[in-house]
C-alpha cells in the first residue's frame, strides 16, 4: 500500500520537475521576447511544426501548474 503512495508521488513529483522547467524555458522565452523582441524558439526552430509544439507544451505545462494549484517552477 504505502509502495503505491509512494511510486504515485514520485510520478508527481518527476512531473513537477518537467512542467516547471517548460515553464521556465518559457519564461525565459517570453522575456526576450518582450525585453529584446527576440524569440530564441522561433530562432532555433523557424516557423515549424516543432516550434508550435514547443510553444503547446509550454501551455500545457502552465496548464498543469493551474491544475495542480501550486508553484512547481522550483526545481
Amino acid at each position: 500500500m504505502f509502495t503505491h503512495k509512494r511510486r504515485h508521488e514520485a510520478q508527481f513529483r518527476n512531473a513537477d520537475r518537467a512542467a516547471g522547467a517548460l515553464l521556465t524555458l518559457g519564461a525565459v522565452n517570453w522575456g526576450l521576447v518582450g525585453v529584446a523582441n527576440f524569440d530564441p524558439v522561433r530562432a532555433a526552430l523557424g516557423k515549424s511544426a516543432a516550434a508550435r509544439a514547443v510553444y503547446g507544451l509550454v501551455g500545457a505545462s502552465a496548464a498543469y501548474a493551474l491544475a495542480r494549484g501550486r508553484h512547481i517552477g522550483g526545481l
